[in-house]
C-alpha cells in the first residue's frame, strides 16, 4: 500500500522532483552559463585577435604598396630632375641609356623619355593622350593604373614623372619621364601575403575595379564586385565592404561568398589615387582550433550535465524516498492508521533521524490512544476506578490528555454520587407529593361541589334580576309614550292660544273699522245737513238736491245705528274671547305642571330601567365569574390527580434512577 502511494505521489510534484529539478537547474544553467560564456569569449577573442592581425597585415600590406610604388616614383622623380635628360648636348641615346640603367637597376621592364609634345625621343611614339603624360606636364608625380598595353599586350602600371629643365623644380617642365615596372609587382606582393592556408589579398582601385589579384583574369577583365552585386545579390556583403575601401576607409568584415564565409581587412594605400590593398581568408582557416575548443566545451557541459542528473537523482532519491515513505506513514497516521508498519530507514543523516522519529511518533502515538482507549472502554463499562497502564508515555503535552481524562472520570463520579443522593431525595419527596397531592384532590372536588350549588343560586337570582330588568324597561318605553303624547298636547295648547290671540287682535281691529265707520257716517250726516241748507238755499232748483241730500241723511242714520249694533256685538264677543284667553291660559299652565310630572316620572323609570340593567349584567358577569371559578375547580382538581398519579410515577422511576445509579462502581 505505501509503495503504491510512492508511485502514486511520484507522478505529482515531490521533494525528490523538487531536488532533482533545483539541482539540474543549478548545474544546468551555471555549466549553460559558464559554457556559453567560455564560447563566446572563445570566440570573440580569436575574432579580436584575428581583427587586429589581420587589419595589421593589411596595413603593412598597403605600406609595402605604398613603399614600393614610392621607390619607383622616387626613381622616375630622379631622372626628371637629372640636368642631362634636358640637356641639349646629350643625345636621346645617351638619355635612354640613362633611364636604362635605372630600369636595369631596380628591375624595371622598361623606361622613355617623352618631349613636350607628347612624342617618344627614342621611337617616336605619341603620349600625348595618356592621362599620366597631362598630369606630369602639370607637375605630378603619378602612378597610373594597372592597364592592358596596347603595344604589348600586357598589364603595365605607368609611373611617370616631369622633367625640369636644368635639373631643378623651379625650371620649365620640358618633358616626361616613365617608368614601367614588372607587370606582376603588384601580384607578387598580394601573393607574397600569407595569413592562412587558402587566405589571399586584392587590390582595388577608386572605381572598384580589381588592379591585383592572383587570378590575372580578374585584372584584365578588371572585375569590378561593386558593379556586379548590382546583378547578383550573392556579392551584396562583399560590395559593402569594397565600397568602404574606395571610400578610404579601414576596417574588419565578414561576408559569404560561393557558400564560403570569409573575414576581410582592408586598408588604404596611401600616395595613390584611391587604391586601397584587401586581405581575405575563410573563417575556417582561423575557427578549426576554436570550433574544436567550442564542440570540446559542449562535450564537457554534456557530460557535466548528465552526471549532476545522475548525481541529483542519486542525491534526491537518498532524501526524497525516505521523507516520501516517512509522509506517507505520517498521513496515514493522521487517517488513523495506528497499524501499519513503519519505513525501516538505516542511513547515518537526517533522514535515518526523521525515520527514527516517524517510528517514534507512531509507537507514541499508538500506546497513548491504545491506553485511551482502556480508560474509555472501561468508563463505558460504567467503571469509573480504572488506571492508566502507560502513564510514562504521557509526557510534554500530552500529560494535560492524561490530567483530563482524570478529570473526567472524578467528575463523572461526583456527578453520579450527587445523582444517588439527588433520586433518594427524590424518591422521597415524590412519596410526600403524592399523598398531598391526594389530598388537594379531595378539596378541590368538595369545592367543585359548592360551586356549583353557587352557580344555580346566582343563576336563578340573575334569571328574576334580567325579567325584573325587561319589566322596568318596558315601563319606561309606556311612560315615554305618555310624555311624548303630552308634550303633543302642550303643543296644541300654545297653538290655541295663539289662535285666541289671535281672535283679540281681529276684534281690536274690527272696533277700529267701526270708529272709521262712524266717523264716516258722522262725516256723511254732516255733509246731508249741508246739502239740505245748500237746497234750501237754492230753492226751487234745489229741491232734486235735498231730496238726495235726505236719503244721505237717511243712509247716514241708518249706518251709524248698525254700526253701534256692530260695536255693542264685537265688544260681547271680545269679552268672550278675554274669558276664553283667560281659561286657555289656566289650561296650559295646568297641562305644563302634568307634563313635568310625567317627565320627572320618566325619568324616573329610565333611572329604574338603567339600574335594573346593570343589576343584570352584573349578575351575568358574576354568573360567568362563577363558571370560571367552576372550570379552575373542574381543572385544579384533575390536575391534582395527574399529580397524584405524576408523583407516584416519580417515586417509581426515583426507585429506578437507584437502581441505575448502583451499577457505577466508583
Amino acid at each position: 500500500m505505501i509503495k503504491q502511494k510512492i508511485k502514486e505521489e511520484k507522478q505529482n510534484t515531490s521533494i525528490r522532483q523538487r531536488i532533482i529539478k533545483s539541482v539540474l537547474a543549478l548545474v544546468v544553467i551555471s555549466l549553460v552559463v559558464l559554457g556559453g560564456l567560455s564560447i563566446y569569449l572563445n570566440y570573440s577573442s580569436t575574432i579580436s585577435t584575428l581583427e587586429q592581425t589581420m587589419q595589421e597585415t593589411a596595413q603593412i600590406a598597403a605600406e609595402r604598396v605604398e613603399w614600393q610604388l614610392k621607390s619607383y616614383m622616387n626613381v622616375a622623380e630622379d631622372l626628371g630632375l637629372m640636368a642631362a635628360m634636358s640637356h641639349e648636348t646629350y643625345t636621346e641615346e645617351a638619355k635612354q641609356q640613362l633611364i636604362d640603367s635605372k630600369v636595369e637597376a631596380y628591375h624595371l621592364v622598361s623606361g622613355k623619355l617623352i618631349g613636350a609634345d607628347g612624342i617618344a625621343h627614342i621611337d617616336g611614339t605619341d603620349y600625348g593622350e595618356a592621362e599620366y603624360f597631362k598630369e606630369s606636364m602639370n607637375g605630378e608625380v603619378c602612378v597610373m593604373e594597372p592597364a592592358v598595353s596596347s603595344e604589348t599586350g600586357k598589364i603595365n602600371v605607368v609611373i611617370s614623372a616631369p622633367v625640369y629643365e636644368g635639373g631643378s623644380r623651379s625650371g620649365k617642365i620640358v618633358g616626361v619621364v616613365f617608368l614601367i615596372p614588372n607587370e606582376r609587382f603588384l601580384n607578387d606582393i598580394v601573393e607574397s601575403i600569407e595569413v592562412s592556408q587558402s587566405g589571399s589579398a586584392y587590390m582595388v582601385d577608386a572605381s572598384g575595379n580589381t588592379i591585383a589579384h592572383e587570378n590575372m583574369d580578374l585584372i584584365i577583365n578588371k572585375s569590378n564586385t561593386i558593379q556586379d552585386a548590382k546583378t547578383d545579390t550573392s556579392q551584396k556583403a562583399l560590395a559593402a565592404l569594397e565600397q568602404k575601401m574606395i571610400d578610404g576607409e579601414e576596417g574588419f568584415g565578414q561576408y559569404t561568398y560561393g557558400g564560403v564565409t570569409k573575414f576581410l581587412a582592408y586598408s588604404p594605400i596611401e600616395g595613390t589615387d584611391g587604391w586601397s590593398i584587401a586581405i581575405n581568408a575563410p573563417i575556417s582557416d582561423f575557427m578549426s582550433e576554436t570550433i574544436i575548443g567550442i564542440v570540446v566545451t559542449v562535450i564537457i557541459v554534456i557530460l557535466t550535465v548528465l552526471l549532476a542528473i545522475w548525481t541529483a537523482i542519486k542525491l534526491a532519491t537518498s532524501i526524497g524516498d525516505p521523507v516520501m515513505l516517512c509522509t506517507q506513514r505520517l498521513e496515514l497516521l493522521a487517517k488513523g492508521d495506528l497499524h501499519s508498519p513503519v519505513p525501516e530507514i538505516h542511513t547515518k543523516d537526517e533522514t535515518g533521524r526523521l525515520a527514527a522519529s516517524t517510528h517514534n511518533i507512531v509507537m507514541s502515538q499508538n500506546t497513548i490512544i491504545g491506553d485511551i482507549k482502556f480508560i474509555l472502554e472501561a468508563m463505558a463499562a460504567n467503571n469509573f476506578a480504572v488506571t492508566s497502564e502507560n502513564k510514562d508515555s504521557y509526557i510534554g503535552d500530552y500529560e494535560t490528555i492524561l490530567e483530563s481524562l482524570r478529570r473526567i472520570k472524578y467528575s463523572l463520579s461526583d456527578t453520579i454520587k450527587q445523582i444517588r443522593e439527588s433520586s433518594d431525595q427524590v424518591s422521597v419527596g415524590a412519596g410526600q407529593m403524592a399523598e398531598g397531592a391526594q389530598s388537594l384532590a379531595e378539596g378541590a372536588t368538595d369545592q367543585a361541589g359548592s360551586v356549583e350549588e353557587l352557580l344555580a343560586t346566582v343563576t336563578s337570582a340573575a334569571s328574576q334580576m334580567e325579567e325584573s330588568a325587561r319589566e322596568a324597561e318596558d315601563t319606561s318605553k309606556e311612560a315615554r309614550q305618555i310624555g311624548t303624547r303630552a308634550q303633543a298636547s302642550s303643543g296644541q295648547m300654545q297653538a290655541m292660544t295663539e289662535a285666541m290671540n289671535s281672535i283679540s287682535d281681529a276684534s281690536k281691529e274690527i272696533a277700529n273699522i267701526i270708529e272709521s265707520i262712524e266717523e264716516i257716517a258722522s262725516q256723511t250726516n254732516l255733509l246731508s245737513l249741508n246739502a239740505s241748507i245748500e237746497a234750501a238755499r237754492a230753492g226751487e232748483a234745489g229741491r232734486g238736491f235735498a231730496v238726495v241730500a235726505n236719503e244721505i241723511s237717511k243712509l247716514a242714520n241708518q249706518s251709524a245705528e248698525a254700526v253701534d249694533n256692530t260695536r255693542q256685538l264685537i265688544e260681547a264677543a271680545l269679552g268672550e274671547v278675554q274669558k276664553g284667553n283667560g281659561i286657555v291660559d289656566e289650561t296650559a299652565e295646568s297641562l305644563y305642571k302634568v307634563i313635568e310630572g310625567i317627565d320627572k316620572i320618566v325619568g324616573s323609570i329610565e333611572n329604574v330601567a338603567y339600574s335594573a340593567k346593570e343589576q343584570s349584567d352584573s349578575m351575568q358577569q358574576i354568573n360567568q365569574g362563577i363558571e370560571q371559578i367552576s372550570s379552575v375547580v373542574e381543572t385544579n382538581s384533575s390536575t391534582a390527580e395527574e399529580s397524584s398519579a405524576m408523583s407516584e410515577e416519580l417515586a417509581a422511576q426515583a426507585d429506578n434512577l437507584r437502581e441505575l445509579v448502583d451499577k457505577f462502581k466508583i
